[in-house]
């Protein structure tokens, strides 16, 4: 009966069918288009049953498509379950543990990160990685990580706990010895290029997001993965970028050859979380929620403070 059948393809079927898309399933899943198809077609191959109709848009389950989607729903909940329940088994106690750390507060929280956990886990194994918030997202859905400090909550994804940290503006980066005033954004644009993040990272995606609502058209000409290759660039007067205090504490170093203004806009933000599966660490996610946003506010920020007080008053720490 489960020949031809699996987990894997149970768990597309669902989100093809909770994203309304074939096309959105493949960006949630990271897959291609013609490889969600095929697994779906597979599936009906395999039931003998059409499972969409997909003469209307969103593409819509037919009655077997649905009746499978309901139980299919009951299956991945029961894997889940039996998954975290064998996890808790394994960690009891409690010997090893993995973080990811978004690569702009690496510098900031992981030899924080690294003496609290050795306090905690004595004898244990502390693995503490750094990178980006889409990598962090899938180690997290694998069991390759533990726990992971993001600015994706992972709202979509069931059973995770989410312990929001802080929110915080976004800011204008300039040369330093860039002439600008209140009224000069437009010259900028005319004179400098805007040098973005890479559009795979989310917060070029949040960035970009809110130009398009603006109806900012700024031409593409620079495109780098970390605010630590960015301002190198801005400090040599190549163009100007869009990051957060954060951000710049990462890259604090380049502070006194560089300007920083607000947005001259409409004021936008981004808020980083900690999130981990749930139930599977004890109190351990909660602590070092309360430990992430003391460390950031009472060591990150005052070593910045003299360049972005104003913008530190504005960061909301939950």
């Amino acid at each position: 009966m489960t020949k031809g059948l699996s987990l894997r393809a149970m768990e597309i079927f669902v989100t093809v069918v909770e994203k309304g898309s074939m096309s959105e399933a493949s960006k949630h899943l990271q897959m291609t288009q013609s490889s969600i198809s095929q697994h779906i077609s597979n599936q009906e191959e395999l039931f003998s049953s059409v499972l969409f109709d997909r003469s209307v848009r969103p593409l819509s389950p037919t009655p077997a498509g649905q009746t499978y989607y309901e139980h299919a729903l009951q299956v991945l909940d029961q894997v889940s379950l039996m998954w975290s329940t064998l996890q808790k088994i394994n960690v009891v106690p409690l010997n090893q543990i993995r973080i990811a750390v978004i690569d702009t507060l690496a510098d900031t929280l992981v030899p924080e990160l690294t003496y609290k956990i050795g306090n905690l886990l004595p004898k244990g194994n502390i693995k503490i990685s750094s990178g980006q918030t889409d990598d962090h997202r899938e180690a997290l859905l694998n069991r390759k990580t533990d726990l992971i400090i993001t600015m994706d909550p992972m709202d979509d994804v069931d059973n995770m706990e989410r312990y929001p940290l802080y929110k915080e503006p976004f800011v204008l980066v300039l040369p330093g010895d860039y002439s600008y005033d209140s009224n000069s954004f437009e010259k900028l644009l005319i004179e400098l290029p805007f040098i973005r993040y890479s559009p795979k990272l989310p917060i070029s995606r949040l960035i970009e997001q809110h130009l398009r609502r603006l109806r900012l058209t700024i031409p593409h000409r620079y495109e780098l993965d970390t605010t630590r290759a960015i301002l190198p660039m801005v400090t040599a007067g190549h163009g100007w970028a869009l990051t957060t205090p954060t951000g710049l504490l990462d890259s604090r170093h380049f502070l006194d050859k560089v300007k920083i203004i607000p947005v001259p806009f409409t004021k936008f933000h981004r808020t980083i979380s900690l999130v981990a599966r749930q139930k599977e660490l004890g109190n351990i996610p909660q602590e070092l929620s309360e430990l992430c946003k003391a460390h950031i506010k009472n060591v990150g920020m005052p070593q910045i403070s003299d360049k972005l007080q104003w913008a530190i008053n504005e960061i909301e720490f939950f």
